[in-house]
């Protein structure tokens, strides 16, 4: 299995997906043999023996321009080419006579329905994790070392016996705090210390149902200040003194803060609630 293994992540890049990982319904046994809140992938497919992880990036200054339309139009086009990524595969695995299905990116249909149940059939970012992609941060997010938590995951489910790949041992989280301080609805909360912060999922989802009726959703301030990923000297937004200058409203000496707003000011309604 190991050349199939080698045929699906080359497959895989060609149509798409940056980063692609391998786990098992063995590895989810050993991490999570009892949770209730992490559903292994026979929950949703009892044939399922194999997760294959995908993940497009988000790049970076786009991200920063959130709550804006650049920003939602970045998410849903993402969106649908994580999909079309995963279903592409699926019908490759089929000719190759390995069955297979995939899981939507998202698994929800309205954030309606997250409220008092922030809860989806199936989670991509443990599953990301469990593929070697990366770990998950103190925010609940999968970090990983190329892009931080500015990704979009999607997986797929196969039949076929395939090698999990290393889980990553090394905590990429600093445990900074930055996305606690400046999340604006102060959705997260705890030790900082403590490998995962507690998270009050209606605040968040409500202030994501807010900027959806504006026209500029997801929210994505957390992701958007984290300082893990090598996508920071990329786009040379190393530091994150610019992220705590705009939300304190002094936008005047940063190029890249007026640049936000430029795009915040146009298609979409103009959103100012944490600057």
């Amino acid at each position: 299995m190991n050349n199939l293994k080698t045929l699906i992540r080359r497959k895989a890049k060609s149509l798409g997906a940056t980063l692609v990982g391998f786990t098992n319904l063995a590895r989810y046994r050993e991490y999570y043999p009892d949770s209730p809140r992490v559903f292994h992938p026979d929950r949703i497919w009892p044939e399922a023996k194999s997760v294959i992880v995908m993940a497009v990036p988000m790049p970076l200054p786009i991200v920063e321009s959130t709550p804006s339309i650049n920003y939602q139009e970045l998410y849903t086009t993402s969106n649908i080419m994580l999909d079309r990524i995963a279903y592409d595969l699926v019908l490759w695995l089929a000719v190759k006579g390995y069955p297979a299905i995939w899981a939507p990116r998202d698994c929800y249909s309205d954030l309606k329905y997250l409220i008092d149940n922030a809860m989806s059939s199936f989670s991509h970012v443990i599953a990301g994790y469990l593929a070697g992609l990366g770990t998950i941060g103190w925010n609940h997010t999968l970090l990983t070392k190329e892009y931080g938590p500015r990704h979009r995951l999607v997986s797929v489910l196969t039949s076929a016996e395939i090698e999990p790949d290393e889980v990553m041992r090394e905590d990429l989280c600093l445990h900074c705090d930055v996305c606690r301080k400046l999340c604006p609805v102060q959705a997260l909360s705890g030790d900082r210390k403590d490998k995962f912060a507690r998270m009050d999922m209606n605040a968040c989802t409500v202030r994501h149902q807010e900027l959806k009726d504006a026209g500029n959703w997801p929210c994505g301030i957390c992701t958007k200040v984290c300082p893990v990923g090598e996508d920071r000297k990329f786009y040379n937004r190393t530091g994150v003194k610019r992220y705590f200058e705009e939300q304190q409203g002094n936008p005047g000496k940063l190029p890249e803060i007026e640049a936000w707003n430029h795009m915040r000011a146009f298609g979409s309604r103009v959103d100012r609630k944490g600057e």
